[in-house]
């Protein structure tokens, strides 16, 4: 009897053993329920490109040193790599003069529509009509040994005229009146690196190598900042880059002879070299292959084109070989 009970509880066991064996297996096959999520996935848009008529041609301005538009727009001037002045109707791209000098074009600036400031690489400094293409001689100026020519300020208002030159603890600085009588004297021990000659204000704003901003009045010279670099002048207004430690812009301010003002705190810091400001007081990043807002918004230079700022700071070209157009003004 025992035995037969113990064969009944063996089958029950075997059963069940069985029986769990079974469920397990099928449960291994059974896939495990999957929870299903919608996922959205948001490609990002792309950058515009600039849509822009490249339809005046000029000279090649792919390797020029620096190029820059008359006060009304109406031509420009570009110097090539070996010191060869180009000057160039703006809208048409039609040849208006060329200026060869054996010691090449060292640096020019605009006085009006037809009249050009050159200072040579052998140290003249001559006046320009392009229209006429006369040159008419100021003066031979002959720095100390040592010292290199760095910027030139100039007032079309009060016609007062600054050649600054610079070395590693000097400068020297040749001042020509309104009569274009011609005074040499040093500011300090600056080494200055930017300067710019307000319109009406008799201020002569210098930015030295240690990046400190200088106000120069009436033989009076005064601090105004540091860590900024000089991006542009315009009227009465310098707007300047301030740097971080890095030496990079991180904001745009500008200064009107009373009051700073913070124009805009930039994306991102970027060389201040590659700002531009244009005549609305509007910042933009300019490299060769976008142009960024100061909220971030960037368009894209065409295919093949790039972009090419002005010397001044207030305009932009797109340039496909010699072909071009104005973006930016």
């Amino acid at each position: 009897m025992k035995l037969k009970r113990l064969g009944i509880y063996a089958t029950i066991l075997a059963g069940t053993a069985a029986f769990l064996w079974g469920a397990k297996e099928a449960a291994r096959l059974q896939p495990a329920p999957v929870d299903w999520h919608t996922v959205v996935v948001r490609e990002p848009v792309p950058e515009p490109i600039l849509r822009a008529h490249l339809d005046a041609r000029g000279p090649e301005l792919t390797r020029s040193r620096a190029w820059d538009p008359s006060p009304s727009r109406v031509a420009a001037f570009a110097v090539e790599p070996k010191g060869e002045l180009v000057v160039f109707g703006l809208r048409t791209g039609n040849s208006v003069a060329s200026l060869h000098i054996s010691s090449g074009v060292a640096s020019a600036a605009w006085v009006s529509d037809r009249l050009m400031l050159i200072l040579t690489g052998g140290g003249q400094l001559e006046t320009y009509d392009v229209w006429n293409h006369v040159m008419r001689p100021i003066a031979w100026l002959h720095p100390p040994a040592g010292m290199a020519w760095q910027a030139m300020a100039w007032s079309g208002y009060t016609n007062d005229l600054y050649v600054l030159f610079s070395g590693p603890w000097s400068n020297e600085v040749y001042y020509f009146d309104t009569n274009e009588h011609m005074y040499v004297e040093s500011l300090a021990n600056l080494s200055i690196r930017q300067a710019y000659d307000a319109a009406t204000a008799l201020t002569l704003y210098l930015v030295d190598a240690q990046h400190r901003l200088w106000a120069d009045r009436g033989g009076l010279l005064r601090p105004l900042a540091s860590r900024v670099a000089l991006i542009r002048g315009a009227g009465n207004t310098v707007y300047c880059a301030e740097l971080n430690g890095g030496g990079e812009a991180v904001a745009v301010r500008s200064f009107d002879g009373r009051t700073w003002t913070t124009l805009c705190r930039l994306p991102s810091p970027v060389p201040a070299s590659s700002l531009v400001i244009d005549h609305a007081g509007h910042v933009y990043i300019v490299n060769r292959r976008f142009i960024e807002d100061a909220s971030g918004r960037v368009v894209l230079a065409p295919q093949g084109a790039f972009f090419l700022a002005s010397q001044s700071a207030d305009a932009v070209l797109v340039v496909r070989a010699n072909t071009y157009g104005v973006v930016m003004d």
